[in-house]
């Protein structure tokens, strides 16, 4: 049977202490281990450390176990939510085939403007969601779909929901998106 003993006491100050003045003088703390095992030969260990060697003791111990044990990501407030990449890329992924959706719709379509309004709560929510996240707002994806729906935008902004997109700016538009994609793909 092993017995340890802990325990800090205090220490008279030294002669030179003493010399500095009695404001000068300090009292210093040691902390003193006992172990003792009780068998057939008894035998004593007296340890004793001071306290600076057992804040270094404490913080290799620390460091030891930093060193062993991986830190994993915080999802969100004690550990609930979601991941927020896994969130952009879904968010993203449904504004780019709603954009999709309502650019290929025919003119004469009865829910073109539904879908129209439909796509810009969709590009207002993204937009104010992810353009102050600095970890997102500076992915590449981001910055294709940003340009593309700021495109499609403009046009419905200044042309309404009666004009089709013109031809060089659906290419680019619909460029864009695919290139997003394959960002999206990558976790860029």
């Amino acid at each position: 049977m092993t017995v340890a003993l802990s325990a800090s006491a205090r220490i008279a100050p030294s002669a030179r202490q003493l010399r500095q003045g009695p404001t000068q003088a300090k009292t210093a703390r040691a902390a003193v281990t006992v172990r003792a095992t009780a068998e057939r030969n008894t035998q004593v260990e007296i340890a004793s450390s001071s306290r600076r060697e057992v804040v270094f003791q404490a913080a290799a111990a620390f460091a030891a176990v930093a060193a062993v044990s991986t830190p994993q990501p915080a999802s969100a407030f004690l550990g609930f939510g979601e991941d927020k990449n896994k969130l952009y890329t879904d968010d993203t992924s449904a504004v780019i085939e709603q954009v999709r959706t309502t650019i290929q719709l025919p003119m004469g379509d009865e829910g073109r403007a539904a879908s129209i309004e439909k796509t810009r709560t969709m590009t207002n929510q993204w937009v104010a969601k992810y353009r102050r996240n600095k970890g997102i707002s500076g992915k590449p994806s981001y910055g294709n779909v940003y340009s593309a729906l700021n495109a499609v935008s403009g046009h419905f902004n200044n042309f309404g929901t009666k004009y089709p997109l013109p031809a060089k700016r659906l290419e680019r538009t619909l460029k864009e998106f695919s290139d997003a994609e394959l960002a999206l793909s990558r976790g860029r």
